[in-house]
This record gives structure tokens, C-alpha cells and sequence, in this order.
């Protein structure tokens, strides 16, 4: 998971499994109709304020982004494709705090999606994660939850009525979920048990109940209403409040909190709040002093003039024998065959799980989503693993040439050097651009910063940076063809994929030649100047 930037903007990610009534708790936290909040399946939904309401659409193969209205019979140009992204800005105080990110579906993610899922929640700083009450955890959904913890990312739960109301989740027979024929889907709906209901049915635990029939280590509430259940509170065996067994939203909401404890215990902290939509004012203060108390952490984590950021800074005398440029020079041809190597890997394991998705799964018609969220998660590797490597190349070189350690303002100072100069060489002209995948299995090419924008389903804060993003997505002909009625061949979405895999990874194996290239160049003529003057020019 992609640790936070200081400068990054706070939000609160919001995510969970189909028909768990997430838009309308959004609606509600938000002061909005939930209609407002609509997006094409398969697409993310940020909310910022703004004193007059906004809506665009950020589509992969454009510069610009798009009118853009929930309405289809609305007036407004056709999109070729489902945009990464829709943006809306809307006149709510509660966005003067943080932005609010909605989320495909959870069970619709994938494990592609759940990583790009995973470096938005990172970058975020919170999670709030709607689920029924007549719905379990998936192994996915707990995994999420496990590394947002291990991250230590905020967490709210927010727990919405089931079909039938406030009934627990079902009781799963043997091989449920497991792929066996002889169960139903890891995720089901059934009307409420018939049995004692402080049993938290379908989770493989019960709530102990007391000698009247309430059950045991009671749940406490805010003081103000639709305010957080606290399920387990921590308190002295003197006290005797019980869980009202009578209550089904108290024994729903300590069935999953008891579930996701036995999983991933280190939520225990987590508030959980039932779903009140004309009273959501204990959520909303939950997430203002979320916000307060993390803006200062992040604001506190990095000083407002960074150490080296202004000055002069002397060469090391002995920087000449040091051997730097022969170690960068090693250093940059090792890094980019390294990643070449992970993107090769990675776009293997892609190819299985898309032929795998083709014969099993979404089939054809799905072609086009599955393959283009598999590519934005490519794309947040090659770009982690490049950051990555360029800052390790960076401060070992200038380490070597100005003496370690290397303050961040100094690293900030040649870390801009460096970028400025990229354009000076020919393999760093034209980084920051957009690999297509086209409807023929081949790969164009869209410049400008723009069109990278546009790629990113959560664009993160003002890069810092040396090397811009690397951007892949599919071009909109990939939708019209593959969901065309006479395109309905496995075969032939097997060998397109296929196809179009091996362009990308013939197009990423260059770019990445490319961009160690030019930092070699550009790093090494920034040092070599500081050498020859014996003080950093930066």
C-alpha cells in the first residue's frame, strides 16, 4: 500500500460489495439526491467542493475532460468508453475537509482492483466501508480491510438494512464460497434465522447471552444520536450492560464486528455506525476529527523550508575518486532490466487471469473493463517501482559526489535539476504520455500532461517526482468491438488479448529503457557540473 505524502489531500475512500446501499449513505452523508452520485459501472466518483456544482468526465484517449450528466437521454457528446473517473464538486461544508472518493463495487474489483483500490485508500488516509446486514465478509473484502490496518489507515464501518431489514447474515453450508458445486456464493441473502437472534448466523460465532437473554459485553453509543456501536467496548467486569438481544441493530453490528475481529484483529478500534440517513451527524463529526487530526500529522511530518532547501552546498573533496559516474551508469542499466523483468512477470500472470476471465468469468463483453483495470494496475507498478529506483539512484550518487547524508531540500533541489534537464536529451523527450491499446490489438501513443490526468482513477497531490507517471489504458474502440453481438468468440478474445499483452510489454520494455536513460544523462550532467564548479548548481 502507497504510503501518504505530506502534501497529499486528505479523503475518505469509500467501498463494499454491491447492494449494500453505499451511494445512498454517501447521498446522505453529503446532503445530495443519490442520483447525483451516479457514474458508469466500473468507474470512480471524487466529490470536492466548490460553490457552483461541477461535473466532468475524465476519459483515457482525450486531453480534456468531458461534460458529464447521470443522465443518459441528458444532452452532451457520447463517450466512447467509461471514463477512469468522474469529478463533481458540490456546495457541501463537509468537503472543505477532505474529498470524497466513491469505489467500484467490491466484488466486481478483481485482484487488479483491489490493488489499485489499496494505493487510493494509502494515498487517502481513510476507509469507509458499507456492508448490509444480510451480508458477509469475502476473503477479498478482508484482505483489504487486513492491509489497511497494517497501513494505519483510518477505518469506519457503516452498516445498512439487509432485503429483509435488520436480519443477520445467512448460514453458509459446507462449501460455500469455496468454488464447490454444493454451495452458493460466498455472499448471499436470506431472510432472517429463525433461531435465538443473538446468534450472529453465518459467522461461525455467537454473542453470549446473560441470564435474561441479553447477550453479553454490551454496545455503547455516542452521546448524540447516529452516533458509532461499539460493539466490545473495553470496560471493567463491574459494569453489567449487556447487548439488547431484543435489538437486531445491535446484534447485527456485533455479529460483523465479531467476524472481522477474528480476522483482522488489529480493527478492534474501528467504529462501526448503523446506517441512519436522517441522522448522520455522528459519522460526520467522526470524520471532521479524522481530518483535523491528520491534516496536523501530515502538515507536522515534513517543515514548511526543508533542510538544504536553500544555501550553498560544497562538492565532497575526494568525489572524484569515488567512482560515481561508472556506479550510476551500472546502477541504471541494473534497475531498468529489473523492471522489465517484474512488468514481464506481471503481464504473464495478466494473461492468465484474463483467458481465465474469458472462459469462466465476464466473458467477451467484459473483455474491455477486465483488461483496462489490469492495465491501470500495471501502470501504479511501473510507476511505484521507477519512483522507487530513480530516488535510490538519486541518493546514492549525490551521496557520493556532496557526502552523506543528503538532506531532502538538496534531494528536492537535484531531483528538479534532473527532471528540467530530461528534455535536453532525446530519450527523455516525450515521457509524459498515453499507451492505448487498440480495437487491432496494437498500441498508440497520446502525449501531454493532460491525457495522463486523465488515465488516473485518483490522481494523487502535485507530483514531486522526477520521472512522470507511466500511463496504459485501452482505447474506446476496444468496448464498441468486443461488445458488438458478432464479436462473441472466446478463441478470438483469447489471441487478441494475447496480441495486445505482448504490444504493451514490447512498448513498457523501451519506455522503461527510455526513462533510466535520460535520468542517467540528466543526474550525471547535474553532477558533473556541481564537480567542475565545486558547489550544487541546482
Amino acid at each position: 500500500m502507497t504510503e501518504p505524502r505530506p502534501d497529499d489531500p486528505l479523503a475518505v475512500v469509500a467501498a463494499g460489495p454491491a447492494g449494500a446501499a453505499r451511494r445512498d449513505v454517501l447521498a446522505a452523508l453529503l446532503g445530495v439526491a443519490p442520483g447525483t452520485l451516479a457514474v458508469p459501472p466500473g468507474s470512480w466518483l471524487r466529490v470536492g467542493h466548490a460553490r457552483v456544482p461541477t461535473r466532468a468526465a475524465y476519459v483515457p484517449g482525450y486531453r480534456q475532460p468531458h461534460a458529464y450528466a447521470p443522465d443518459q437521454s441528458a444532452a452532451g457528446p457520447a463517450l466512447a468508453r467509461p471514463p477512469r473517473r468522474v469529478e463533481l464538486t458540490v456546495a457541501e461544508p463537509l468537503l472543505r475537509h477532505f474529498t470524497v472518493v466513491d469505489t467500484p463495487d467490491t466484488d466486481t474489483l478483481g485482484v487488479a482492483g483491489g490493488r489499485v483500490l489499496l494505493d487510493a485508500v494509502g494515498r487517502a488516509g481513510a476507509l469507509l466501508f458499507v456492508i448490509a446486514a444480510d451480508q458477509a465478509f469475502t476473503a477479498a473484502e478482508l484482505h483489504l480491510l487486513a492491509e489497511a490496518a497494517h497501513a494505519a489507515v483510518e477505518v469506519f464501518f457503516v452498516v445498512t438494512p439487509g432485503v429483509s431489514g435488520w436480519a443477520p447474515p445467512p448460514v453458509e453450508p459446507p462449501g460455500a464460497g469455496s468454488g464447490r458445486p454444493d454451495g452458493p456464493r460466498a455472499r448471499g441473502r436470506a431472510p432472517r434465522s429463525r433461531r435465538d437472534p443473538a446468534r450472529t448466523d453465518g459467522t461461525g460465532a455467537s454473542v453470549p447471552t446473560g441470564p435474561s437473554g441479553r447477550a453479553g459485553r454490551p454496545p455503547t453509543r455516542s452521546a448524540q444520536p447516529g452516533g458509532p456501536v461499539d460493539p466490545w467496548p473495553a470496560r471493567s467486569p463491574a459494569e453489567p450492560g449487556l447487548v439488547d438481544a431484543a435489538n437486531p441493530v445491535e446484534v447485527v453490528l456485533a455479529a460483523h464486528r465479531a467476524v472481522l475481529l477474528a480476522a483482522v484483529p488489529a480493527l478492534a478500534a474501528a467504529p462501526w455506525y448503523p446506517a441512519r440517513p436522517d441522522d448522520v451527524g455522528g459519522l460526520r463529526r467522526a470524520l471532521v476529527g479524522w481530518a483535523a487530526d491528520e491534516g496536523l500529522r501530515r502538515a507536522s511530518a515534513q517543515p514548511p523550508v526543508l533542510p538544504g532547501a536553500h544555501g550553498r552546498v560544497p562538492v565532497s573533496p575526494d568525489a572524484d575518486a569515488t567512482g560515481w559516474a561508472e556506479r550510476l551508469d551500472r546502477q541504471a542499466r541494473s534497475c531498468a532490466q529489473r523492471i522489465r523483468q517484474h512488468l514481464a512477470l506481471e503481464l504473464a500472470n495478466t494473461h492468465l487471469r484474463v483467458v481465465q476471465e474469458i472462459v469462466f468469468g465476464v466473458g467477451c463483453a467484459g473483455l474491455p473493463q477486465l483488461l483496462d483495470r489490469e492495465l491501470e494496475a500495471l501502470s501504479l507498478l511501473a510507476t511505484v517501482q521507477c519512483d522507487a529506483a530513480v530516488r535510490a539512484l538519486l541518493d546514492d550518487a549525490a551521496g557520493r559526489v556532496l557526502g552523506d547524508p543528503v538532506p531532502e531540500g538538496v534531494r528536492r533541489r537535484i531531483g528538479n535539476a534532473v527532471r528540467w534537464g530530461l528534455a535536453d536529451h532525446p530519450a527523455g523527450r516525450g515521457l509524459d504520455r498515453v499507451l492505448l491499446v487498440t480495437s487491432t490489438a496494437g498500441v498508440a501513443e497520446l502525449a501531454g500532461a493532460g491525457a495522463v490526468d486523465a488515465v488516473s482513477g485518483y490522481p494523487a497531490g502535485q507530483r514531486v517526482e522526477v520521472l512522470p507517471p507511466v500511463a496504459v489504458a485501452l482505447a474506446g474502440g476496444c468496448w464498441q468491438h468486443w461488445r458488438s453481438p458478432g464479436n462473441e468468440d472466446p478463441g478470438g478474445a483469447r489471441s487478441w488479448a494475447q496480441r495486445a499483452l505482448r504490444e504493451v510489454e514490447l512498448e513498457l520494455t523501451r519506455d522503461v529503457s527510455r526513462r533510466f536513460e535520460a535520468v542517467r544523462r540528466s543526474l550525471g550532467a547535474v553532477l558533473s557540473d556541481a564537480i567542475d564548479h565545486g558547489i550544487l548548481l541546482a
